[in-house]
């Protein structure tokens, strides 16, 4: 009786033996079939940040985190590489790019993508007083993380100098165009002088401004021979014309 039971056991090991065998040669590991049927967030992510990465070739210090995949997220696998476009283009390191799939069972994904990157931006070299009219002693330019500037940013100085401050500003602000203005340095009915020329000969005459008008701007200037001309603005009552 004893020696049947043993024969029964051993048996029994045997055909479980054998259909752990079976299952692991078929490649059924636990999770297996599972992950091969439902596409990886990981995957995912990474199709989000390599757009972006690509997008931002050439800047400095780049650093992208796809944002808002849902870890359990059911997706069927794609049969082909997935796509990744620019849904909405980064806009202080915010964004959001679409993953889809075109195989099989297609799907599309909106991705929320964080970017940061180094930035050059004009900022005030020192304290400056409201009424400035700012030159170059006056601003710098300096590498700042994208994440942390403001919506609106000066990126170049010529783009500063010459405005005045509206308001008083400490030493590192970064430049936006609200905090500047540019002053006014035509008025309409004041005399102006209107120069001609280039390097070698230059021809001034006096005229009138016909509107007001700030640094760089054009403006309508009126001759003593009644003439109406165009220049730009290039200096307090200061006008050029001409080419």
């Amino acid at each position: 009786m004893h020696s049947r039971l043993q024969s029964v056991h051993r048996s029994w090991r045997e055909g479980v033996l054998l259909s752990v065998l079976l299952s692991l040669s078929a490649g059924s590991f636990p999770g297996q079939a599972e992950a091969a049927e439902w596409q990886s967030p990981e995957s995912i992510r990474a199709a989000a940040e390599q757009l972006v990465l690509q997008a931002l070739a050439g800047q400095s210090q780049v650093s992208v985190e796809a944002r808002g995949v849902d870890p359990r997220l059911k997706l069927p696998a794609c049969t082909v590489p997935l796509q990744a476009r620019a849904e909405r283009s980064l806009r202080n390191g915010q964004g959001t790019v679409t993953v889809s799939c075109t195989g099989q069972s297609p799907w599309k994904l909106f991705v929320p993508v964080r970017a940061v990157h180094n930035v050059e931006v004009v900022v005030a070299s020192r304290s400056l007083a409201r009424g400035l009219r700012l030159g170059r002693e006056d601003l710098k330019v300096e590498l700042r993380p994208s994440n942390i500037l403001p919506v609106a940013y000066l990126t170049r100085l010529e783009d500063a100098l010459g405005l005045s401050v509206q308001r008083t500003i400490p030493p590192g602000t970064v430049l936006v165009p609200g905090a500047l203005d540019r002053p006014r340095l035509v008025q309409r009915g004041s005399l102006v002088t209107l120069v001609a020329g280039r390097s070698g000969i230059i021809v001034k005459s006096d005229g009138v401004a016909l509107e007001d008008a700030t640094l760089n701007q054009r403006v309508r200037v009126k001759t003593r021979a009644g003439r109406v001309v165009e220049g730009i603005v290039e200096a307090s009552s200061q006008v050029r014309v001409g080419s």
